[in-house]
C-alpha cells in the first residue's frame, strides 16, 4: 500500500539569484514546485512513500520536473503526452516589493487529464490521496478526474484529502465556493486558510467557529484552518476536539512553500500515528523547516523535523 498520493500541477520555476531582477538577471535557477507536488515532498521528508501523479509532455522540460521530485524522495506516475507543454514561471524574490512570479501556464499537458490517464488502481491502494482546490479549476477535464478520484478513494476507504488553496484558483469567490461545494461531501480533511473561509464562504471572525462551520456544511471530519504569516497558530477541529499549536520561530529564508509543508507535515503526522495535535506539530515544525530553505519543497529529514518539535514542549 502506498502511504500518500497526490495527483495535481506541478510548475518549473525559474529564478535568478536573490536580490537580481528579471530584466538584468544572466543566471537563472530551475526548480519544480506546486501544491500537490510540494506536499508530497514534504511527506517524503518525513518518510512516506509519496508518490506525485499527473501529466506532462514528453520533452526536457517535463523530464526536468520529475527529475526534480525524484531527487526529494517522490516517487512519480506521469503520463506522458505529445501534445500541450510544460508550465513555467520567472520568480523573483527579495524584490522591493517582496516575491514577484510571472507565469506562463496556458495549454499545460495537465488540463487534458483525465481519468484514464491515472492509474486508479494506485488511488484506491493508498492510504490517503491529496488533491488541492489549484487542480480541478484547471479546466473542466480536470474537475471531473478530481471528482472520480475522490470517488474511487471512498469506495476503497482512502482518506481523501482537500486544501482549498483559493488563491491559486483564479476564480471569483462564487465560482469558487460552487467548485468546493460539488468536491468536498466527498472529503474526510479539508484544510481551508482563514483568509479563504473569509474570502469564499463568508466566515470572518473566530476560525474555531468557521472551523465547525464548514464541518457541518461538507461533513468532514476533520478540518485545519491554517492562518497567514509565523504569529498565527493553527487550529485543528476533529470531532468535539479542538486543538491550537503556534508556529515554531525560525529564521526565514524563504516563506514559498511552508503552506504545502505544513500539510504534508501533517498527513506524515497522521500517517504515523499522531493525533490531530500531534500532526499539527508535525505539521508546523515541517512548515518551519521550509522557511529555512530557499525554493517551493522542504529539503530535509524526519531527524530535521524532530529537532524543531522538540525545541518546545506542550
Amino acid at each position: 500500500m502506498t502511504d500518500l498520493v497526490t495527483v495535481g500541477e506541478a510548475t518549473l520555476r525559474f529564478s535568478p539569484p536573490r536580490g537580481e531582477r528579471i530584466p538584468t538577471a544572466r543566471e537563472f535557477v530551475a526548480h519544480a514546485g506546486g501544491p500537490e507536488s510540494n506536499v508530497a515532498a514534504a511527506a517524503a521528508t518525513l518518510d512516506l512513500d509519496a508518490v506525485w501523479l499527473s501529466k506532462l509532455p514528453d520533452t526536457a522540460l517535463g523530464r526536468r520536473v520529475v527529475g526534480d521530485l525524484r531527487r526529494h524522495g517522490v516517487r512519480t506516475g506521469v503520463a506522458w503526452t505529445d501534445r500541450g507543454r510544460t508550465s513555467t514561471a520567472f520568480v523573483e524574490r527579495g524584490a522591493p516589493a517582496g516575491a514577484t512570479t510571472i507565469p506562463d501556464r496556458e495549454n499545460a499537458a495537465v488540463t487534458t487529464m483525465a481519468p484514464e490517464d491515472v492509474p486508479l488502481g494506485v488511488v484506491g491502494d493508498a492510504d490517503t490521496l491529496f488533491v488541492s482546490g489549484a487542480t480541478p479549476t484547471r479546466s473542466e477535464t480536470l474537475f471531473e478526474t478530481t471528482a472520480t478520484l475522490l470517488d474511487v478513494a471512498g469506495d476503497a476507504d482512502t482518506t481523501r484529502a482537500f486544501d482549498t488553496r483559493y488563491a491559486a484558483t483564479n476564480l471569483g469567490p462564487e465560482d469558487a465556493r460552487d467548485v468546493y461545494d460539488r468536491l468536498l461531501d466527498n472529503v474526510d480533511l479539508l484544510f481551508v486558510d482563514e483568509s479563504d473561509a473569509e474570502t469564499v464562504f463568508g466566515l470572518d471572525g473566530d476560525v474555531v467557529p468557521a472551523a465547525h462551520s464548514l464541518r457541518t456544511r461538507y461533513g468532514c471530519e476533520t478540518v485545519v484552518v491554517t492562518r497567514d504569516g509565523t504569529d498565527h497558530p493553527v487550529v485543528g477541529l476533529a470531532g468535539e476536539s479542538i486543538y491550537e499549536v503556534p508556529p515554531f520561530e525560525v529564521e526565514t529564508h524563504d516563506s514559498a512553500g511552508a503552506h504545502d509543508a505544513f500539510v504534508g507535515g501533517f498527513l506524515a503526522g497522521r500517517h504515523h500515528g499522531e493525533d490531530v495535535h500531534g500532526a499539527l506539530r508535525d505539521g508546523a515544525a515541517t512548515a518551519a523547516l521550509k522557511r529555512t530553505v530557499v525554493g517551493d519543497a522542504v529539503v530535509g529529514s524526519r531527524r530535521d523535523v524532530e529537532a524543531i518539535r522538540e525545541r518546545r514542549s506542550e
